[in-house]
Parts: structure tokens; C-alpha cells; sequence
């Protein structure tokens, strides 16, 4: 045995609700959905090779909705189509630091999309999170 196939699962409230955020907002595709009384509940979507399960809530996992975190590396060759991806989809994002600023995208649950960009866009990420802090 030399690898794992790993996929990171979140939990969700409302496996619909999610859905659509993934796939019409972020842009991920649907890969497969198991249903119950005909409504989604587990699915996977994935978005240029990276899957995510998104699980809905149930009895003996509530509370886990939008505790979820995933770490995404970006590097300097994939900078531009990801900035570009994001802008074109007019993916929202925050800046918090994270050992280094860190670009987060949060899905509707609070589940959240963590990423560090290449070296050369952290002073411009050190500034986004310098005046989120000190407002003019």
C-alpha cells in the first residue's frame, strides 16, 4: 500500500442549501449524492481535482455543522487562474492569520476553505489584515 484516497467531509445543516452554494457559487461540480425521501444527504462535489463530502446533520452529529476546515495550497504557477477563478465567480473572502495570512472562503454553514498564497501576495495580505484592524 503506497496511498490513501483521503476526502475531507463537512458537516452541513441542509444538504441542498449546500449544494447549490458549492456548485453555483464556488463552482464545484457534483460527483455523486445519496438521498433520503428523495431530498440530497451526503454529496460529493469537486472543484479541479479536490473533493469535498458534504454530510448533512443528523441526530447523532448535530452540532458539527461549520466546524469543518480544509487547508488548499496555491501556488505562484496557479496564482493568476485562481484569482481570476475567484473574481469571475465573485467568490467572497476574509483574511485572517493563521500563522500567515491567510485567504479564507466560509460556505454556508461556517465550514471553512483555508488557503496561504505564494510568498510574493502576503505583504498585500499583511496590509488587508492591518487596516481590517486598525479602520480609518
Amino acid at each position: 500500500m503506497e496511498n490513501f484516497d483521503a476526502r475531507t467531509v463537512f458537516f452541513i445543516k441542509n444538504a441542498e442549501r449546500a449544494l447549490r452554494f458549492y456548485t453555483e457559487t464556488l463552482g464545484f461540480k457534483q460527483d455523486w449524492i445519496y438521498q433520503e425521501d428523495g431530498r440530497p444527504f451526503v454529496v460529493q462535489v469537486s472543484l479541479f481535482g479536490f473533493p469535498i463530502i458534504l454530510n448533512q446533520e443528523e441526530d447523532w452529529t448535530a452540532g458539527r455543522a461549520g466546524h469543518g476546515r480544509v487547508f488548499i495550497a496555491i501556488y505562484q504557477d496557479q496564482l493568476e487562474a485562481f484569482r481570476r477563478y475567484l473574481s469571475e465567480k465573485s467568490i467572497k473572502t476574509t483574511v485572517l492569520y493563521w500563522g500567515a495570512p491567510t485567504l479564507v472562503i466560509r460556505d454556508v454553514d461556517g465550514n471553512e476553505l483555508f488557503t496561504w498564497l505564494p510568498e510574493s501576495e502576503r505583504a498585500s495580505l499583511e496590509a488587508q489584515l492591518a487596516s481590517a484592524h486598525n479602520p480609518a
